[in-house]
C-alpha cells in the first residue's frame, strides 16, 4: 500500500514542523492524575469532562464518576472539571515526574438554575448525566469530534451517530455547497437544531435536487460553525414538539459552546485522498481552527476562529459520447469497466464530467461571553453568536459543442457550467439569567440570518447569441435593432439571484422546584417565546433571466442563413445554462410570526420513578394554532436498570421556502436537459395542474427502551421508536406527460417542460431500533481499552398518497409523487447503520480503530424515470488513528476508509424506454457517473490525515 505510507511520511514531516515549537516540552515527564468526581451527597457525577489547564490533557468520568486523566506534565497544575448542572471546578494538584497521583474532587450544585443553556436536552429539569432522563440522548465531547478525521460537523455528526445519516451530494445544484443532513431517515427540517439551547436559523436554501432525502427542504448549517468552539453535541433521540417547539419531530440536536478560562489552542488537519481505482490523488484539505478562553473580571469570553480550505475531488469516468467537430469528430474509446480510455481519439478533455466533492474555502468565528453582575454569581449576563463566510462550487451537466445551449464561438469543444456561490451567516443571541422567588429566570433574544448568493461561472445565456462585445440578440420579434431588443451581449459569468432567510426570536423561560403534595418536589418550567420569519427571494441580474430570441446554434439550416426555408428555427433556451436566474415574477419577500407558550413538569414519584409531562401552544400569522402535549416516564427498579418509554405529538408548518419558492430549473429528464418550474401552491401555473394550499404537518411519536448496567465497565442501552406523520410536507411528482404539456399550451406556457409543486398529499410512518453499549476493560498495565458499539436500524414507509388532481385524472402521469420521490422518502437511506470503535490509551499513547456498517439502499437519482431503481448492497468501512499526546501537544495520524471501500455502481438492465435504455444507463448518466449518488458515505475513497494539537499553557 505504498500511498498509504508516502502519506503517513508525509504526514510525519507535517507533524514534525507543527512540533518545533513547543519542542522544550516534549521532554517533560508526565503522570496520571486519577479518581473519582462526586457530588456533596456522595454520588457519582458521570460525564464530567475534566481536562489540566494548560495542556492537551482531557478525560470524562465514567457511569460510576470514575476517571483516568493521563499525559499531565509534572508539577502544579489547575485540574478544571465541568459537568452539567454544577457549579465549575478548579482545583490544584502537585504531581511528580511518572507519578500515578489519586485524586477525587466534590461538585456543588449550581446555584442557580441556567436553564436551559446547561440542561441536556430532554429534559428541562436538574441532571447530572443523560442516564438519568426518561428518553434516549446522545452526548459526544470535542474529543469525540477531533477523532473523526474530517473537519466537516455534519459529516462528523452522523460518523457518531448512526441514527443521523449525511449523503454527499454532487451533481444537486446549491445542495452540493450546503449538504443537509437527516435524523432517523425523516426531512432535514424534522430536527430542530439548538445551540447553547437556543433555536439556530434555518438555511436560506431549499433542496429542490438532494440525494439521501425527499426533496424540498431546508434544514440546518451546521457546518456554518466552527468545530473547535464545540464543547458537546447532544442529541436528543425522541420528538419534542411540546418540549422546544415546531421542527423537533424527529429529534433535537444541541450544540454546546465552549466557555470560561483556557489557555489558547490551535488544531491543525492536512489531509488527502490516496485511492486506487485509476483516479488520481486529490481532496487535499487543510484545516485551521483555534481559541482562548479569557477571564473577564467575574466572567469570561471565549474567542475561537477557522479556516478550511478543501480541493474538489473527481470520480466520474470518461465520456464515451464526448466528441467535438472537425478533427475532433470521434469519439474516445473507454472502456465500460472501469471508465478509464483504451484509445484517445480526439483532442478534448477527459473527464469532461464532475462528480464528486467541489471546492470549499471557509472562514468561521464565534465568541461567547458570560459574565456574572453580582459577586454571588446568581445573576449574570450571557452572549454569543458567529459570523461564516464561506465559498464553494459545484457543477451540473457537460454541455456538448453542438448543443443549444451552447455556442462555439464561445465554447468550441462545449463547457460544464460551475456554480460559484458564496454563503454567509449571522448570529447572535444574548440575555440574562437570574433568579426570584425561587424562580431561575432566562430572559433572552437571537437572530439568525443566512444568505446564498446564486453565482455562476463557465456557462452562458445561449438565447443572447454568441457574442461577447455587441448585442447581437433581435428580441420576439426575430428582428435585431427593433425596440424589443434585449439589448445586451451574451456573457459567460452570472449572478443568478439570492435567498434570503432571517429569524427573530425572544424568550422567557422560569423554573422552581414546587411542593405539590407529591413525594418529591415538581420542577416547574414554564415559558413563552415569540418568533418572527423571514425569507427573500431577491432576482438576479437581467442577463441571467432574459429571453433575447435568438435561434439556437446551427438553425440557420444548410446554407447558413438564417430567414431562408431550410431553417431549422429552434429557439435558444433562455437564461444563463445549469440555473436560470430568478425572474423579477420569483422575487419575494416574506414574513411570518410566531408565537409560543410551554408548560413542563417533572418530578421523582419515588425512589425509583420519575414522570415528565410537558404541553405547548403555538400560533402562527399564516397557519393557525396547535397545541402538543408529551409524557415521558422512566422506572429504576435497581441502581442497574433503568425503564424508559416516551409518547408525545407534535407538528411543522410549512416552511416559508416551502411558501414561496418560485424558478425554473434545468434538470436532466431521461437522459434529456428539460426546464422544470418549481412554483408556489399559489401560483396559476401550479393551479392549472391542481395544486392546494398547503397546511401544517401533524405527527405522532412513540418511544420506549431500557439501559442497563451489569458491571461497573458495562452500559448497553435498547431504544424502539415509532414515527407517524400525517400531510406530510414535501416537493411533489415532476409533471411532464403529454397531458402536462397540452394544458401548458393551452394556456400560452411554452418556456417549461415540466413542473413540480409542494403538496401534503401524503402520510409516512417510521419504525426502528437504536443500540449503544460501552466496555470499558484495563490493558496492558496502566493502559485502558474502551469499546463503544452504537447501531440503529430504521424503516420509512408511506401510507397515504392522496390521488392525481382531477386536471391530470386521465394523464399518464404516474402518481402525486413519482418513483424518485418514493424511493427518496422509504429507501435511500441505509436500513442498517451500526458503529464499532475501539480506544485504546497507555501514557501519552493512544490509538483508535473504528468499523463504520451501512446497510443497503436504493436510489433513483438522475434519471428520473418510473423505472430507473438502483439497489446498492451494504458495505463496512475502516478508520485507523495512532497518536501521542505530549504535555502541549498532541500529534495524531489516521486513515479514514483504510480499506478504499467504494459503494456500489448502477447495475440494473431493466430496459426503461423505447430507445432500448437501461436503468443503469440513467442512473449512471449513460457510464459517466459511476458510483451510488446516495452513497451515505460518499464515493472518494481512502483518506489520509494528520492533525497536531497544541496548546500554548499560561
Amino acid at each position: 500500500m505504498p500511498a498509504v505510507v508516502r502519506s503517513i511520511r508525509h504526514g510525519l514531516v507535517l507533524a514534525l514542523v507543527l512540533s518545533a515549537a513547543p519542542i522544550v516540552s516534549l521532554a517533560a515527564q508526565s503522570a496520571i492524575v486519577q479518581g473519582r468526581v462526586r457530588d456533596s451527597a456522595g454520588g457519582a457525577i458521570s460525564g464530567a469532562l475534566i481536562s489540566a489547564e494548560g495542556t492537551t490533557a482531557r478525560t470524562s468520568s465514567t457511569a460510576q464518576g470514575k476517571y483516568v486523566l493521563r499525559g499531565v506534565p509534572a508539577g502544579t497544575r489547575t485540574i478544571r472539571i465541568r459537568a452539567i448542572g454544577f457549579a465549575p471546578l478548579d482545583q490544584s494538584v502537585t504531581v511528580g515526574s511518572s507519578d500515578v497521583l489519586d485524586q477525587d474532587f466534590t461538585m456543588a450544585r449550581s446555584a442557580v438554575d441556567l436553564a436551559p443553556i446547561d440542561v441536556v436536552i430532554g429534559s428541562r429539569g436538574r441532571h447530572t448525566a443523560a442516564e438519568e432522563l426518561a428518553v434516549p440522548v446522545d452526548v459526544y465531547t470535542a474529543e469525540d469530534i477531533q477523532q473523526q478525521g474530517t473537519t466537516e460537523t455534519s459529516q462528523i455528526l452522523a460518523a457518531l451517530s448512526p441514527s443521523i445519516n449525511f449523503p454527499h451530494q454532487t451533481v444537486t445544484d446549491a445542495s452540493d455547497i450546503v449538504r443537509p443532513f437527516t435524523l432517523r431517515g425523516l426531512s432535514p427540517d424534522h430536527t430542530l437544531v439548538l445551540v447553547n439551547g437556543w433555536r439556530r436559523h434555518q438555511t436560506a436554501l431549499l433542496n429542490t435536487f438532494p440525494v439521501g432525502s425527499a426533496a424540498g427542504s431546508s434544514g440546518v448549517d451546521l457546518n456554518a460553525i466552527p468545530g473547535g468552539a464545540i464543547d458537546r453535541v447532544e442529541v436528543l433521540r425522541d420528538g419534542a414538539s411540546a418540549q422546544y417547539g415546531s421542527d423537533a419531530i424527529a429529534g433535537v440536536v444541541n450544540i454546546v459552546m465552549k466557555e470560561g478560562k483556557f489557555s489558547p489552542f490551535l488544531t491543525v488537519n492536512g489531509g488527502r485522498y490516496y485511492t486506487g481505482k485509476g483516479y488520481k490523488d486529490d481532496g487535499t484539505m487543510v484545516d485551521a481552527n483555534g481559541g482562548v478562553g479569557l477571564k473577564l473580571g467575574r466572567g469570561s469570553l471565549g474567542l475561537f476562529g477557522e479556516y478550511q480550505h478543501r480541493d474538489p475531488t473527481n470520480r466520474s469516468w470518461a465520456d464515451p459520447y464526448l466528441n467535438g467537430s472537425g478533427a475532433d469528430s470521434l469519439f474516445d474509446d473507454v472502456n465500460p469497466k472501469d471508465g478509464t480510455i483504451i484509445q484517445k481519439n480526439n483532442s478534448l478533455t477527459q473527464p469532461s464530467h464532475h462528480y464528486g466533492d467541489g471546492l470549499e474555502r471557509d472562514v468561521m468565528t464565534f465568541a461567547n461571553l458570560r459574565m456574572p453582575l453580582n459577586e454571588s454569581g446568581s445573576t449574570e449576563f450571557y452572549t454569543f453568536g458567529g459570523y461564516s463566510d464561506r465559498v464553494g462550487t459545484g457543477n451540473g451537466f457537460f454541455r456538448y459543442f453542438n448543443s443549444a445551449r451552447n455556442w462555439q464561438e464561445l465554447y468550441p469543444k462545449g463547457f460544464l457550467p460551475e456554480f460559484r456561490p458564496t454563503v454567509r451567516d449571522y448570529s447572535g443571541a444574548g440575555g440574562i439569567r437570574t433568579s426570584a422567588g425561587g424562580w431561575a429566570i432566562d430572559l433572552g433574544a437571537s437572530y439568525g440570518r443566512n444568505t446564498f448568493d446564486y453565482d455562476l461561472r463557465h456557462t452562458n445565456n445561449a438565447s443572447l447569441g454568441p457574442c461577447l462585445v455587441t448585442a447581437c440578440a433581435p428580441g420576439l420579434d426575430g428582428v435585431l435593432g427593433n425596440a424589443d431588443d434585449p439589448g445586451i451581449p451574451n456573457q459567460t459569468a452570472f449572478f443568478a439571484g439570492r435567498l434570503d432567510r432571517g429569524e427573530l426570536i425572544s424568550g422567557l423561560n422560569l423554573s422552581k422546584p414546587v411542593r405539590l403534595g407529591l413525594a418529591n418536589p415538581v420542577n416547574v418550567a414554564v415559558g413563552a417565546a415569540f418568533r418572527r420569519e423571514s425569507y427573500k427571494v431577491v432576482q438576479g441580474e437581467f442577463a441571467s433571466w432574459a429571453n433575447g430570441s435568438h435561434l439556437a446554434q446551427d438553425s440557420a439550416g444548410g446554407d447558413g442563413v438564417w430567414g431562408t426555408a431550410d431553417d431549422d428555427s429552434i429557439p435558444a433556451p433562455a437564461g444563463s445554462s445549469v440555473f436560470g436566474g430568478f425572474r423579477p415574477g420569483d422575487a419575494s419577500d416574506h414574513s411570518r410570526t410566531n408565537f409560543g407558550a410551554y408548560i413542563d413538569l417533572e418530578s421523582d414519584l419515588s425512589a425509583k420513578v420519575l414522570l415528565n409531562l410537558a404541553s405547548r401552544f403555538e400560533t402562527y400569522s399564516d397557519f393557525g394554532q396547535r397545541v402538543t402535549g408529551k409524557a415521558a416516564l422512566r422506572i429504576q427498579p435497581s441502581r442497574r436498570v433503568v425503564l424508559r418509554g416516551a409518547a408525545s405529538t407534535g407538528f411543522r408548518a410549512p416552511g416559508l421556502a416551502q411558501s414561496f419558492f418560485s424558478h425554473i430549473t434545468t434538470s436532466s429528464i431521461g437522459g434529456q436537459l428539460i426546464e422544470v418550474g418549481n412554483f408556489p401552491v399559489d401560483d396559476p401555473v401550479a393551479k392549472l395542474l391542481g395544486s392546494k394550499p398547503l397546511k401544517e404537518e401533524t405527527s405522532i411519536n412513540f418511544s420506549g427502551g431500557l439501559a442497563l448496567s451489569p458491571s461497573d465497565n458495562f452500559t448497553l442501552t435498547l431504544d424502539v421508536f415509532h414515527i407517524k406523520i400525517n400531510d406530510r410536507i414535501l416537493l411533489g411528482a415532476t409533471f411532464d406527460d403529454d397531458t402536462t404539456l397540452a394544458i401548458l399550451a393551452n394556456n400560452g406556457i411554452t418556456n417549461i417542460g415540466a413542473v413540480q409543486y409542494f403538496t401534503n398529499g401524503l402520510d409516512t410512518k417510521t419504525q426502528g431500533i437504536d443500540l449503544t453499549a460501552d466496555l470499558k476493560v484495563p490493558a496492558g498495565g496502566s493502559g485502558t481499552l474502551d469499546f463503544t458499539l452504537n447501531a440503529n436500524y430504521t424503516k420509512n414507509s408511506i401510507t397515504r398518497i392522496s390521488p392525481l388532481p382531477a386536471v391530470l385524472a386521465n394523464s399518464l402521469e404516474p402518481g402525486l409523487i413519482d418513483s424518485v420521490t418514493y424511493i427518496g422518502i422509504t429507501e435511500e437511506r441505509p436500513d442498517w447503520r451500526g458503529t464499532l470503535t475501539t480506544q485504546y490509551s497507555v501514557g501519552g499513547l493512544h490509538a483508535l480503530a473504528r468499523g463504520s456498517y451501512y446497510g443497503k439502499f436504493s436510489s433513483a437519482q438522475l434519471g428520473f424515470c418510473d423505472l430507473c431503481r438502483e439497489r446498492y448492497g451494504a458495505k463496512t468501512l475502516v478508520d485507523v488513528e495512532l497518536g501521542y499526546r505530549f504535555s502541549l501537544l498532541n500529534l495524531s495520524v489516521g486513515v479514514r476508509n483504510l480499506f478504499d471501500t467504494y459503494p456500489d455502481q448502477p447495475s440494473s438492465t431493466v430496459i426503461v424506454d423505447g430507445a432500448g435504455d437501461t436503468s443503469k444507463d440513467f442512473n449512471n448518466n449513460f457510464g459517466t457517473f459511476p458510483w451510488a449518488a446516495a452513497s451515505p458515505f460518499g464515493y472518494n475513497g481512502r483518506f489520509i490525515y494528520t492533525r497536531a494539537e497544541i496548546v500554548f499553557g499560561w
